[in-house]
């Protein structure tokens, strides 16, 4: 049995918006780590937070 397809849309709550954002942040930098060790391969990740607020992310060097 297969997975219903989701609509996407905006949320308009800017709490629910700011709760998501933060799971959604945490499991992107936990992907982001997996494939780097899996690939052995420098990353870095830039994220925007719906208050426009970059958030860089990268690890400190495989060498150091």
């Amino acid at each position: 049995m297969g997975r219903k397809k989701i609509e996407l849309k905006t949320i308009e709550c800017p709490k629910e918006k700011s709760s998501k954002y933060s799971k959604r942040k945490k499991g992107l930098l936990k992907k982001a780590e997996e494939m780097a060790v899996l690939c052995d391969s420098d990353r870095i990740l830039l994220v925007f937070s719906p208050t426009s607020k970059p958030t860089l992310f990268y690890p400190h060097s495989r060498y150091s």
